[in-house]
């Protein structure tokens, strides 16, 4: 009988129980080896016999180990062979989780809600890129420090979508648990990273109401009336909660999974993109979890399963399609309930100190480009930057003039020296996916000039090889505003060598003659108003370079 004051793996000496549920206790603990507090999870001894649940238990540290980023627990440290049994050391940090936090204020205001989910969402949309679904979003996995970070948790029953199952999901087994179980899970059917962005809409209701929107005596009630009952709207309960959450809330909650956000990152971008003219707080992301956001990125809006065999990420067969295809399922008349009895409310807040990495190396994405272009492996190592070998930013007609063609780029980043560094970062590749319906959009401002907060923002190409650019070309939304091309990054003594404005669809700037230079910058001056409706905000559909190269 594991106790307080014993040494779990040589090393962690546990202090007390911080929570448990139907398969493991999490433990206060400190490692003796460095003297830091430590969060201990111990599979219970009554269930370390079932083959299934034990093999669940270890691939719980695989799952976590495949991710880094401040909104998903940290693994610090496993063990498969101990006295006790097998563990999984997690980074501990005092606070509470987000049930716990919501029975004790009885709901969240608005903006802090949105927060919360946001990053969450963020946090889900590495996983999904990973190939991994979480199954088992619920304000009991969420734990939110004092500084406002929320970090996801317990991926014991996290699906990965690269194949590697090990016997241990099927078609018609229900796992989850009922008061946020998306439709598809409660009938037994095929999972994808949509089903966690139902099971988050119902965090946010909850949030928002201090209720959850299906209550029912047993938890095949409720996961039936999952299935059939329309999402009620939060406004019901609470008519304070801004219309553009309660739509979020419907649209995350729709029970056809093909009418919900695409991804986890566009409900992100959601939650935090207040309508202008409305009188909802702008939701705060904290500044830990903004930069790891700006590192993120948006690669793709699909999930890529990894080669084992070549390491190679493969382009799914539907490019439109959210993730990896989902196996056919038939119908289960097996009566969906909770794999786990819920635990007790769990006061373990994990890791938000620094990072190990950014993203893994077999985190990347595929950009789909269209008709007749080639399509590149891209990965994000650190930093906004995108690597895109061997695709050219131009037709390949080139234009006009001799020697005058599309120019190699090597990578493209947002600009944003005079605010917050960061302007949309996760959108830059849809500046050059070949796909005029897809944009890389500034944030949304009160007035043309950036509310007066800063000269311009932009997006910075970097050349292949040092060439001098004889024409931009552009395809934009909207009309209006106006851009410059600088050779360089912008600044006092910036050499600006074209200007234009926003036109709605394909134009092409002629450039003044330069010394050739690795960087341009399309440098936005003043925007355009929001096609949208609302403020000011300029869309970038494709964007390419043409010159001669040395």
């Amino acid at each position: 009988m594991t106790a307080a004051g014993d040494v779990v793996g040589g090393r962690y000496r546990l202090d007390r129980p911080i929570g448990s549920g139907g398969m493991a206790t999490v433990w206060r603990a400190v490692d003796e080896d460095t003297g830091s507090v430590v969060a201990v999870k111990l599979m219970h001894p009554r269930v370390q016999d079932d083959p299934d649940l034990l093999a669940r238990f270890r691939r719980e540290a695989d799952v976590v180990s495949r991710l880094d980023h401040p909104c998903i627990v940290r693994l610090l440290d496993q063990g498969a062979e101990d006295d006790d049994g097998p563990y999984i050391v997690f980074e501990l940090v005092e606070g509470t989780n987000l049930k716990a936090l919501i029975r004790q204020e009885g709901h969240l205001a608005p903006a802090e809600a949105a927060s919360i989910a946001s990053q969450v969402a963020r946090g889900l949309e590495l996983a999904h890129r990973s190939g991994i679904v979480h199954r088992d979003i619920k304000s009991h996995n969420i734990l939110v420090t004092g500084s406002g970070v929320a970090t996801l948790t317990d991926f014991g029953i996290a699906r990965l979508l690269d194949g590697m199952q090990d016997g241990l999901t099927r078609t018609g087994t229900v796992l989850g648990t009922s008061d946020y179980l998306a439709p598809e899970q409660a009938r037994g059917l095929g999972v994808d990273g949509r089903t966690d962005v139902y099971a988050l809409g119902i965090v946010l209701y909850e949030c928002l109401t201090g209720e959850l929107p299906f209550p029912a005596d047993t938890p095949m009630a409720v996961a039936l009336r999952q299935v059939r009952d329309p999402m009620p709207d939060p406004r019901t309960v609470r008519p304070d909660v801004p219309a553009y959450l309660a739509a979020i809330v419907a649209r995350a909650c729709e029970k056809d999974p093909d009418a919900r956000f695409t991804s986890a990152l566009d409900m992100a971008d959601a939650l935090v993109d207040v309508p202008s003219g409305s009188t909802a707080a702008l939701p705060v992301i904290p500044p830990e979890v903004a930069a790891a956001d700006a590192d993120t990125g948006r690669l793709s809006p699909a999930v890529m399963p990894e080669d084992a065999a070549t390491g190679v990420i493969a382009p799914v067969a539907d490019p439109g399609a959210f993730t990896a295809p989902v196996s056919a399922a038939v119908p289960t008349a097996a009566q969906p309930t909770a794999a786990e009895p819920v635990g007790a409310d769990r006061d373990v807040v994990v890791a938000t100190a620094a990072r190990r990495r950014r993203w893994p190396a077999i985190v990347a994405g595929v950009l789909v480009l269209g008709a007749g272009a080639t399509a590149a492996v891209l990965v994000t190592s650190g930093g906004s930057d995108v690597a895109i070998p061997g695709i050219s930013s131009g037709d390949d007609g080139g234009g006009g003039g001799s020697g005058v063609g599309p120019l190699q780029l090597a990578s493209v980043t947002d600009a944003d020296p005079g605010g917050e560094g960061r302007e949309m970062p996760g959108e830059v590749p849809l500046a050059y996916d070949g796909n005029d319906a897809t944009s890389w959009r500034t944030e949304k401002y009160a007035t043309p000039d950036f509310g007066g907060l800063k000269d311009g923002v932009g997006l910075a190409l970097v050349l292949d090889t040092p060439s001098v650019a004889r024409r931009l070309d552009l395809t934009s939304r909207g009309t209006g505003g106006a851009f410059e091309v600088i050779a360089g990054e912008p600044g006092p003594d910036a050499r600006v060598v074209g200007r234009g404005s926003f036109r709605d669809g394909r134009q092409q700037v002629n450039l003044q003659d330069a010394p050739a230079s690795a960087t341009y910058t399309f440098w936005i001056t003043d925007l355009p108003p929001n096609v949208d409706g609302g403020g000011y905000r300029a869309y970038v559909s494709e964007i390419g370079l043409e010159g001669t190269p040395p």
